[in-house]
């Protein structure tokens, strides 16, 4: 009896090593479960078509045939003044010069500057220059923006150019208004002095441009 005693109690301990087996089986099977959970995700693309501006950001000027001039080269556009080569000391010429906005969605801080080409405004070597005696005065849209000054001092703004409101215009086309306030439009006079020392430039030219700058704005 005392053997089958010990027999059962084996039997029986290792029945509940069993059951602990079993035990720590639904243990783990529980544990697997909660590890495994459902899971998602979402993928966003940060701006349907791309994030930045497509429109070129963009001014331009309208040259007397009324066609649209980009002059982004280096060497500039060769602006026709009417007169320019029949200045003499004591008179004067005038310009008007069309800008435009020709970014449809953006608007233009518009400033300008008169620079002297080839470094100092010497046309060519031996040519007497006639800088010193040129003075300057600009409007824009009638209203003074300095007058009378040296070239170090013609500098100015033409304001903020509104955005065009429409597709941009290419090198050539016809011009074509955009919204109201896209354009403006610059005058500028330069008269030559007729003071002493101006008789040692008999013969003399000046080598002039108009500088334009603009920076984006959103409306």
């Amino acid at each position: 009896m005392r053997k089958n005693q010990q027999f059962r109690f084996a039997r029986h301990s290792w029945f509940l090593a069993v059951a602990g087996l079993t035990a720590l089986g639904v243990a783990a099977a529980v544990t697997a479960s909660t590890v495994a959970t459902l899971t998602d995700q979402a993928n966003l693309n940060v701006g349907a078509d791309g994030v930045g501006s497509p429109d070129r950001f963009d001014i331009g000027v309208v040259v007397a045939d009324g066609t649209v001039e980009q002059a982004d080269g280096v060497d500039g556009f060769d602006w026709v003044v009417p007169g320019a080569q029949e200045l003499v000391p004591g008179h004067t010429l005038t310009t008007e010069i069309p800008v435009f906005n020709n970014t449809p969605k953006l608007n233009a801080e518009t400033s300008f500057r008169l620079v002297l080409r080839n470094g100092d405004g010497s046309v060519a070597p031996g040519m007497p220059n006639i800088t010193p005696y040129l003075r300057f005065t600009a409007t824009v849209s009638g209203v003074e923006v300095f007058s009378n000054v040296s070239w170090e001092d013609a500098t100015g703004s033409l304001g903020q150019l509104l955005a065009r409101g429409d597709a941009p215009l290419v090198q050539g086309d016809a011009y074509v208004p955009g919204a109201a306030g896209s354009e403006e439009r610059l005058e500028l006079t330069i008269a030559y002095l007729d003071e002493a020392g101006v008789e040692q430039l008999n013969g003399g030219q000046a080598a002039l441009a108009v500088r334009f700058d603009a920076e984006s704005v959103r409306p």
